[in-house]
């Protein structure tokens, strides 16, 4: 995908800021929502609901708002209007539900429930900086998957081999550093920080092994097929660390595929229901008891709606990047993302940053970008 000539480098630069900006203070937000009110399910079904909500308003924008509409990239909302493919266009706001996009956001749904329970359970254990850098280590096990799964070839020199270990030593600096910190501040304490720190890393390592696994799974989910074409839409290279959905190059079992939007109101739908039955146990009845004798005040609403529209203006972002700039400059953008969120969270936690931690972030950012570099120069080859 080559960079619109429409998009002026001012335009994109400011648009990254807002992204970086908007993630790092919904990571912000999650954290003081999971301080306060410490309940990762409900959260996550709060975050279902609300996002598919969005959704549902967005389609309806652009159904009505031309402009609106071809401010995204094609593939972004259902077809509401004629274009140059001659595709026949839906009249209907929203797609309806059927057996063959239920089948197909079950899986995605299922990896968002799992990963954001723990996700946020890590959250409300452990620093978010510790959860952030956990995340970049994803190359490593998409590497490893993609072995052991059969599903691609990756050419590994020694450049790669570097990258890797820069992330592997980057992360593990920061997440000691964070725990050792963290540990100093709760001596005083009768919580044994150390059990929670361990719990809460291990949680935000499962939560990036399943959003690994949901990336694998999601090549060919989030790519836009034309009818009665082989024309494939590349949105990120194979083997990418970063939000990850590509298109094979190979055909799909599934004839077809769906507009972004429609999948952002059915996974988190499907999502929801999936979490609903152990929010229900696990949960409720606790915030039924809290309710009862607190009020509906004890529920930290206007932060759970303030964290819900960053959440999706960080996907909705994410999608107008996809249409305005080629693949490698949006795989660096997400890159420095990555390093916004850590550093921001240093700076709001209110710690004094060592000099470890700062080499921790600086290995981390020359791993992350010898990874995309080896990335945009060695395609995967392809399996036969």
């Amino acid at each position: 995908m080559k960079t619109r000539n429409s998009g002026s480098a001012a335009h994109i630069v400011i648009l990254c800021l807002c992204w970086y900006l908007i993630s790092s203070l919904g990571s912000q937000v999650t954290k003081s929502i999971l301080t306060i009110y410490p309940k990762p399910l409900f959260l996550g079904e709060f975050q279902f609901i609300y996002t598919a909500f969005l959704a549902a308003i967005c389609c309806f924008i652009a159904h009505r708002c031309k402009m609106f509409y071809r401010w995204f990239p094609r593939g972004t909302f259902p077809l509401y209007y004629e274009d140059e493919t001659r595709e026949k266009r839906q009249i209907k706001t929203l797609t309806r539900p059927t057996k063959h996009i239920l089948l197909t956001v079950l899986p995605l749904s299922f990896f968002q429930f799992v990963g954001k329970y723990f996700g946020h359970t890590a959250t409300s254990l452990v620093p978010v900086s510790t959860v952030a850098s956990i995340k970049t280590l994803s190359p490593v096990f998409i590497l490893i998957f993609q072995r052991l799964l059969n599903v691609q070839r990756t050419n590994m020199s020694g450049l790669i081999y570097f990258s890797l270990a820069c992330l592997i030593m980057g992360v593990w600096i920061i997440v000691g550093e964070d725990n050792a910190q963290r540990t100093n501040d709760s001596k005083k304490s009768q919580i044994n920080p150390i059990g929670l720190s361990s719990y809460g890393v291990l949680c935000a390592v499962s939560s990036m092994l399943i959003f690994v696994a949901q990336n694998i799974y999601g090549k060919n989910v989030f790519t836009l097929r034309r009818e009665g074409s082989s024309e494939k839409q590349d949105l990120a290279r194979d083997g990418s660390p970063l939000p990850i959905f590509v298109e094979k190059k190979t055909t799909m079992s599934c004839p077809k595929s769906y507009d972004k939007l429609t999948l952002l109101i059915y996974i988190p739908l499907v999502g929801f229901c999936l979490s609903f039955l152990w929010f229900i146990n696990l949960e409720l009845p606790s915030i039924w008891t809290d309710v009862k004798e607190n009020g509906m005040a004890i529920i930290p609403w206007k932060l759970l709606l303030l964290n819900g529209t960053f959440h999706f203006m960080q996907a909705m972002i994410t999608f107008h990047l996809m249409g305005e700039v080629s693949t490698l400059t949006y795989s660096i953008a997400n890159l420095m993302k990555r390093i916004a969120i850590i550093t921001v969270s240093w700076a709001f936690s209110g710690a004094n940053v060592n000099i470890k931690q700062v080499i921790g972030l600086i290995l981390n950012m020359i791993g992350l970008f010898f990874y995309e570099r080896h990335n945009s120069k060695n395609k995967p080859a392809k399996l036969h």
